[in-house]
């Protein structure tokens, strides 16, 4: 095998890494995010709600996807920046998705199920474009 198929083969299993591993850390994340919007959901405004859980995800988020999927070793103040505005922005569409969708009388919290799947791709491919690119590239 040439160095070039060898060295396309590295990169696809690599990429195929950070996917497998977006996934696990994802669905981790997505599970204790989703568990804490649910709970106060019920108890809470709905810009509150999401606010809480997006700040834990947020920072659960960067450091397990950092370090574990894109296993950047030193973080820079770029990198945070980058990853505190992305996340007021999916801070806003969660929300207002979840109030949009409530409007036509589906529950707060099948609303917020629903939204889930957009923001994780949204996620997953500002990270790996915007975010963390220089340890991609």
């Amino acid at each position: 095998m040439n160095s070039k198929k060898a060295n396309q083969l590295f990169l696809f299993k690599l990429r195929d890494k950070r996917k497998i591993l977006f996934i696990f850390y994802g669905g981790l994340n997505f599970i204790i995010t989703n568990v804490i919007l649910q709970l106060n959901l019920l108890f809470l405004p709905t810009y509150f709600s999401t606010l809480i859980s997006q700040f834990f995800n947020m920072n659960f988020g960067f450091y397990t996807y950092g370090f574990k999927v894109f296993e950047v070793r030193n973080f820079s103040k770029i990198y945070y920046f980058k990853y505190l505005v992305f996340h007021i922005l999916i801070w806003i569409f969660n929300w207002l998705s979840i109030n949009f969708i409530n409007n036509y009388n589906i529950s707060k919290n099948l609303a917020a199920l629903i939204v889930l799947p957009f923001l994780a791709l949204i996620s997953f491919v500002y990270q790996k474009n915007i975010v963390f690119i220089k340890k991609i590239n």
